[in-house]
């Protein structure tokens, strides 16, 4: 007779252990893969244990380190210990089906069904996706509706991929075309004329690369109207999932208007719209070791202390090996085409994946590429790079939440800058350009990207980062330091290969080709390079992230002193940050004391737009500062300029290759373009100034190019049209109309329009002055530009201004033969 094992015991052991290192040990069903525990994970294990009853934790893990399993395990515990029902939140629906994959591999018993009986009775882990659970008519319930499904224990895994997605289901959008943009357009149209015109008329004429912010002031006069266009609208399919998440906290939000679209969204995240998110018992932030977990506070509403307290295993070399190389960094001469052919052939051998910032670098990669991966075609591209030989395959704007494990991805390459998503994140990046905010986040992004390509300790990847704009943000002071400590080794090693290569694609390739071959000399010096890395003993988390979210909170509930009070001391706190940086924490100041003291207000924000000058204007505008340019010696101030790259040459380089890859006519670069052209003044020893952004008036770029000489620049980089229209000519006969009222008589102006044609539409009537750089001129001028960059570089320790002056001549780049070169007569 068989014997009943079922009638020997209670409920089994495996549904009542806590501890998820010995409940590993006891799932009988799992995969023969999972034979024991990695180290990294028995130590998170233990840590988290011992605090698991803290509500809000922050585990690191390094990409690859097994953080799915950590995760599935700490919810079966919670289960197990009566915490109920858990929840496995992953950023989308491809990752959920990976970590249900996971879940059976290991035999844990998961689920997809938020109505299932196994769930709700805590049998079952849920396994979802963020846009399931954040969502104004979300199934677990908002603040309308109340709890509709109670959470014990909540797992937020790629917790910024997740945030990301979060952020846009809080931000409110209609486009262009939509009968709410028009409504909300004529709200406040006279507002935004007040700021600027010119800007507004562009705008109206549907330039997407252009954005603009309605003044504070202005948002909050006209909160009823707002209110009442919004609940017109708020059955329509484009805002209907985000209104509710949104309309009780309207008085904190943002609008700001594009070309193409309408953002609203809230100055932090009020992620109490979600209430099972907010009421559960435990939660748990599981990321990848980025520096800057600050967003975790302002959009999530963590705690910022038990953040800082992360949880990490002791050593963070659980990474694949990775070799980092920027190739235009060690051979500044090789172009995107020389690496495009490059990988071309190389991806003849190995699966090579190409992650670009937008739509539009994705045309320079069509020609070579043999997959093209969109949001639809996302799940079966990824699989296919899994099981088979590609090629080369582009990825748009993908810098988290896939997966390319061993052969499916041997060379990860990043073209170009990760691109911001939201308007206001636009904003705010013109806000603080240059500034340790901005370049944290940049960074941050990059090192999302440059996570994809490996998974686990055993694998390994080459990294290319390539593009003008990325590798000057990777260069700049203390870039590098804001990267994961693991991720900061591997480049520093990587960057001592680089040291010994001369110029040329065959040193790249044979540098590569040290990872990709699996050089055991190469895999011992990779695996020292990691040995003794250990995580940072805390998390970070900037102290004007908690100002922030502390001031939202405050002013949500309406203590609009506390929220102020906060402000006021961010805002003193900050003295050792940037002017601009110290400009905008005053303006956000001045956006809560409109809320009580509307003269104080403007006070307050005419003394942050003395800090940061691309801040909204106050109501009764600034005053212009001129550019006093008269004893100005080109030559001397590039000579003076030199000295701080005495011994870097090539950081030179990469500094100008940044700004002429910026100069290009492609559409919505507007913004990109004139900081371009601003910085190209200021690299030619010219003072350089943007009067349309920092005073909402005059030109886009102002050049004083020495003896009461001033070049007034309009950029039209993004236009489309053949010739010039009447509207630009109109703008640029306008443009030295401000510049006559401004500057006396003394000084005189050259008219320059940058566009891609001269000639001008026939009802359009050019300035008496005006000259044209144009789709022929403005290559010359990069050129000339670059030559003169590499010939400075090249005696960069010795250089002097009559030197200087020398080179100026020889490439053309004096003011008058910059203009006699390089712009061309207007033709009618």
């Amino acid at each position: 007779m068989p014997i009943n094992l079922s009638l020997l015991g209670g409920k089994p052991l495996i549904d009542t252990e806590v501890n998820p290192r010995e409940i590993f040990n006891l799932l009988a069903e799992k995969d023969e893969k999972y034979k024991y525990p990695r180290d990294v994970q028995s130590q998170v294990w233990d840590r988290w244990m011992a605090r698991r009853n803290e509500r809000d934790l922050v585990v690191k893990m390094n990409t690859g380190g097994g953080k799915t399993i950590v995760g599935l395990l700490m919810l079966k515990s919670s289960l197990n210990e009566g915490v109920g029902p858990a929840v496995y939140v992953a950023p989308d629906k491809y990752l959920v089906r990976q970590v249900l994959k996971e879940a059976a591999d290991l035999g844990v018993h998961a689920t997809t069904d938020h109505q299932g009986a196994d769930f709700l009775q805590g049998k079952a882990i849920l396994v979802t996706n963020i846009y399931h659970l954040v969502n104004g008519l979300s199934v677990f319930g908002t603040t309308d509706t109340g709890v509709k499904i109670p959470v014990g224990a909540l797992l937020i895994d790629d917790a910024h991929a997740c945030l990301a997605t979060t952020e846009a289901q809080f931000t409110l959008k209609a486009g262009a075309t939509h009968e709410l943009y028009a409504a909300m357009l004529q709200l406040f149209r006279p507002t935004l004329a007040d700021q600027n015109e010119t800007k507004l008329l562009e705008m109206e004429d549907g330039a997407g690369e252009l954005e603009m912010i309605v003044p504070f002031w202005a948002w909050q006069a006209k909160a009823t109207q707002v209110a009442k266009i919004l609940t017109e609208y708020r059955n329509d399919d484009e805002i209907k999932f985000n209104w509710p998440l949104v309309k009780n906290h309207l008085d904190q939000c943002r609008c700001v208007f594009s070309g193409h679209r309408l953002e609203i969204s809230p100055k932090c995240l009020p992620i109490e719209a979600i209430p099972s998110f907010v009421e559960a018992k435990r939660r748990v932030f599981l990321t990848a070791t980025l520096a800057d977990d600050s967003v975790l506070v302002s959009d999530f509403n963590a705690r910022p202390q038990t953040v800082v307290d992360h949880i990490t295993p002791n050593v963070a070399n659980d990474i694949g090996d990775r070799m980092i190389l920027v190739p235009q960094e060690i051979d500044p001469n090789l172009t995107d085409i020389d690496l495009k052919n490059y990988l071309k052939e190389k991806s003849k051998i190995y699966n090579t994946v190409v992650i670009v910032p937008s739509d539009y670098r994705l045309t320079f990669w069509k020609d070579v590429a043999d997959l093209t991966v969109t949001a639809e075609n996302l799940e079966k591209a990824v699989e296919r790079l899994k099981m088979q030989h590609v090629g080369l395959v582009v990825m748009v704007n993908k810098y988290d939440g896939i997966d390319l494990p061993g052969n499916a991805c041997r060379i990860l390459v990043l073209d170009g800058l990760p691109q911001t998503r939201r308007l206001y994140e636009r904003v705010e990046t013109n806000f603080l350009a240059g500034s340790e905010h901005i370049i944290s986040r940049q960074i941050q992004r990059i090192e999302q990207g440059m996570g994809r390509g490996i998974r686990g300790n055993d694998d390994h990847c080459a990294v290319l980062l390539m593009g003008p704009s990325l590798i000057k943000t990777m260069f700049l002071i203390g870039a590098k330091q804001r990267f994961s400590p693991a991720t900061r080794a591997q480049f520093e090693k990587s960057l001592q290969v680089a040291s010994q290569l001369a110029d040329g694609i065959a040193e790249l390739d044979s540098a590569m080709d040290y990872c990709l071959s699996r050089n055991p000399e190469w895999k011992k010096v990779a695996r020292e390079a990691l040995a003794n890395i250990v995580y940072p003993a805390k998390g970070s988390v900037r102290s004007v992230a908690v100002a922030q979210r502390q001031a939202f909170d405050n002013a949500s509930i309406r203590d609009y002193g506390e929220a102020q009070r906060v402000m006021q001391a961010a805002v003193r706190e900050a003295v050792t940050e940037s002017d601009n940086v110290q400009g905008w924490l005053k303006w956000q100041l001045a956006e809560y004391m409109q809320l009580t003291d509307p003269v104080q207000a403007q006070q307050i924000l005419k003394a942050a737009l003395q800090l940061n000058r691309r801040l909204t204007r106050p109501i009764d505008g600034m005053g212009y500062q001129k550019l006093n340019g008269k004893d100005l010696s080109q030559a001397r101030e590039i000579a003076w300029k030199l000295k701080s790259y005495a011994g870097k040459p090539n950081n030179l380089l990469i500094q100008v290759n940044g700004i002429l890859d910026d100069l290009d006519f492609v559409p919505d670069n507007a913004t990109i373009f004139e900081v371009a052209m601003e910085q190209l003044g200021d690299f030619l020893g010219f003072l350089s100034q943007r009067p349309e952004v920092e005073y909402s008036s005059g030109p886009d770029v102002l050049w004083s190019v020495g003896s009461l000489q001033y070049f007034v620049i309009e950029c039209k980089s993004g236009a489309v049209v053949e010739k010039i229209t009447k509207t630009y000519a109109n703008q640029l006969s306008g443009s030295m109309n401000w510049f006559g009222k401004r500057y006396d008589q003394t000084c005189k102006a050259t008219a320059i329009l940058v566009h891609p044609s001269r000639s001008f539409e026939h009802a359009a009537t050019p300035h008496p002055t005006a000259r044209i750089i144009t789709a022929k001129t403005l290559p010359l001028l990069k050129d000339a530009v670059s030559n003169f960059a590499k010939a400075l570089a090249a005696s960069i320790d010795i250089i002097d201004a009559a030197e200087v002056q020398r080179l100026l001549d020889y490439f053309k780049l004096t003011p008058a033969l910059l203009v006699a070169n390089f712009t061309e007569e207007p033709r009618s």
